[in-house]
């Protein structure tokens, strides 16, 4: 009988695998590279104007300033899903808002629903906050979801 021939380079004889491996390693670090990037530019945008990673404050009525999380201090940012503990910090809005006083209520923060953005980055789309002491006046829900957006240009 002949010899059998598992070399490299005799022939196409077990050199099929080797063709592959280059492909491989580039599909898998294109895998690698594409996670890791949309783990990165998953942000949220806390001034209204901007895309940032982290904010310290989330502005989440832009068109009267009447409602902001202040103080963040998160403790994961990146994933399907961001941490937070902060203030929620409210005007009540009496007698009116003009001449209302703001106060504010200690907070845990779950950013999350990401949305591609005209800015090219992933932002959280949504917050849901858990008031970990008292409630403003009328907040019958320990719990609150509020909707956040992409950057106003």
């Amino acid at each position: 009988m002949g010899r059998r021939s598992f070399g490299i380079g005799r022939g196409d004889r077990g050199s099929g695998a080797l063709k592959l491996a280059p492909l491989l390693l580039v599909a898998l670090g294109a895998i690698s590279i594409s996670a890791f990037a949309s783990a990165d530019a998953r942000r949220v945008v806390g001034d209204c104007t901007k895309s940032q990673l982290h904010p310290r404050t989330i502005v989440v009525a832009c068109a009267d300033d009447n409602l902001e999380l202040t103080k963040l201090q998160w403790s994961s940012f990146g994933g399907a899903d961001a941490y937070a503990h902060g203030d929620y910090y409210a005007n009540d809005c009496t007698p009116n808002c003009a001449a209302g006083k703001f106060h504010s209520y200690p907070v845990k923060l779950v950013a999350s629903a990401a949305k591609l953005c005209p800015d090219h980055f992933d932002d959280y789309q949504l917050a849901t906050v858990t008031f970990t002491h008292a409630r403003p006046p009328g907040q019958k829900s320990a719990s609150e979801k509020l909707s956040l957006s992409c950057p106003i240009p």
